[in-house]
This record gives C-alpha cells, sequence and structure tokens, in this order.
C-alpha cells in the first residue's frame, strides 16, 4: 500500500475514534472477552481484532491489504490510542463539539443496545414457556368448528385514514357493491387479474386475530361492522362462503395450536414481568 493511501486512512479513523469510552484513564486496563483477539495494549488499553476491523472497513473496495500494511495500520491504531490518552490528561475531551458527537453517538450505542436486549429477553421470555399435551387437546376440543373451517373473504383494509375506512363502510351500507367499494383503492388495475380485495380461502390460523370473533358469527354473503386492529389497522370483511373440512384433526393442527398457545402465554408473562419490573423502580422526568 502506498505511503499517501496510509495516511489519508489513518487521519480519517483519526477523527472516528471518539466513539470510544470517554473517560478510560491512560492507564486503565479495559476488560475484554478472552475469545477476543489483542493485537497490542498502550498503558495497558487493549488493541484488537474489532478495532482492526474497523479500521479496515474504511480502506476502498478491491483493495487488498497485505501483512506490511497490516502493521502499519495497527502502528497508526497504536499512534491514535497514545494521542487520545494524552488528550484526556490535557482534558481536551471537554470540549464541546467533541462531547456533542460523543452524546450523539453513545446514544446510537445505546438504542443498539436496548433493541437487542428487547429481542433477546423476548427470547428467554418465550423459552421460559411450556405447552402440555393436555392444554393443546382442550384448545382443539373448544375451537374444532373453526379450526375445520375455510373461510372465503374479502376484505377492505387501511393502515390509519380512518375516516375513509368509514366512509367506505357508509358506501356499503347504502347498498353500494362491495367490490365496487374496494375497487377504489386500486383504480388503475389490469384487466384480467384477480381482484386485490379478494385474498381468497384461510384458515383459522392465517386470519388476523381481530377478525376471528367477528368472521364466525357472518353469514355466507353477509358484511361486517368497521374491525379495528393493532398499530391503526382497521378493515371492513365480506364473507364470501365458508366450507368445512373433515380432515382438518388434532393431530394435523397440534403443532400450530401449540405455537398459539406458547405465543399466548409468553405475551401474558412479558406483561406480567414488565408490571413487576415497572412496580421496583423509580421511574422520573424532569419537571
Amino acid at each position: 500500500m502506498k505511503k499517501p493511501i496510509v495516511l489519508f486512512i489513518a487521519v480519517v479513523l483519526t477523527a472516528s475514534l471518539f466513539a470510544c469510552k470517554e473517560k478510560r484513564e491512560a492507564t486503565q486496563k479495559t476488560d475484554v472477552d478472552s475469545q477476543v483477539k489483542i493485537l497490542a495494549t498502550v498503558n495497558g488499553v487493549p488493541i484488537t481484532e474489532y478495532d482492526m476491523k474497523q479500521m479496515l472497513k474504511r480502506i476502498p473496495a478491491g483493495e487488498g491489504v497485505h501483512q506490511e500494511a497490516s502493521q502499519n495500520l495497527l502502528q497508526t491504531l497504536v499512534r491514535d490510542e497514545l494521542i487520545y490518552q494524552k488528550s484526556l490528561e490535557l482534558g481536551l475531551d471537554k470540549n464541546q463539539e467533541y462531547r456533542k458527537k460523543l452524546k450523539e453517538i453513545e446514544s446510537q450505542l445505546r438504542a443498539f443496545q436496548r433493541q437487542e436486549m428487547s429481542t433477546l429477553f423476548s427470547r428467554y421470555v418465550r423459552d421460559k414457556v411450556e405447552v402440555a399435551d393436555s392444554e393443546a387437546k382442550e384448545y382443539f376440543e373448544k375451537n374444532a368448528k373453526r379450526m375445520q373451517t375455510k373461510y372465503h373473504v374479502w376484505q377492505i383494509f387501511y393502515k390509519g385514514k380512518y375516516p375513509q375506512i368509514v366512509k367506505d363502510h357508509e358506501d356499503l351500507k347504502s347498498g353500494m357493491p362491495f367490490e365496487k367499494v374496494a375497487a377504489r383503492r386500486f383504480p388503475n388495475l389490469p384487466p384480467n387479474i384477480k381482484a386485490p380485495w379478494d385474498i381468497g380461502e384461510i384458515y383459522w390460523n392465517q386470519m388476523p386475530q381481530p377478525w376471528q370473533d367477528v368472521v364466525d358469527r357472518l353469514a355466507p354473503g353477509q358484511v361486517s361492522d368497521i374491525i379495528k386492529g393493532p398499530n391503526d389497522r382497521s378493515w371492513v370483511i365480506k364473507l364470501v362462503n365458508k366450507t368445512v373440512d373433515p380432515k382438518i384433526t388434532f393431530t394435523t393442527e397440534k403443532e400450530r395450536i401449540v405455537e398459539v398457545l406458547r405465543k399466548q402465554k409468553a405475551d401474558k408473562l412479558y406483561d406480567e414481568m414488565l408490571s413487576q419490573m415497572r412496580a421496583k423502580s423509580e421511574i422520573a422526568s424532569p419537571k
């Protein structure tokens, strides 16, 4: 690698190192995962393979990095760490522009940590839940009629725009055909294609949860009232037809039933644990 390229990378990376922890002392020994390869230490502070990976990301794609260039990059990291530690001693970290940039990146890191921990926490809760065969069988016995039925449904769906679905529903009540109202959302439909409001035949586990009690009460040809769902979703549906499939049994549905019950239990446990956390925590907002 040519020297000007090395110097350019060094300058760019020097600017990026303000993301390191602000108050790290020059002699501080940073905790490092035992599986992380340490390439060098500077006054006890490790420079790891991850630091090198961040540096390599800034090299233009297609440019190889040979052994000598890697050593140059490592020496650049060592140099920048020395400068960083000395800058802390000099109090340069009090610079307001630096602190503003640091706060922005720290907030991005916290957002990442919260999101990742939220995902891991949900998985932890789900893994604690168990569903017995007897529970699954009881669920099937209570819901066998619904689970053995195929529903042919048309829908008018909106995310947001609640006044629009109210107008559509009023037009349906006044006698306007369902397909005519539904087609207004698709003014430039090509001919000879399946109508987008016709979702075909669906089974119990394929329909949105807010539909379930509604569909059971509809007779073929009947149109629902407005159905509200989470995330500002709303529907009006028409049951075109429904048929019974006797081949659907507990054996064929057991796996899906277990998943439904596991989610229900996990959601309940999640809410209970969250309530306990809130009760035990002090949460305040500045006045």
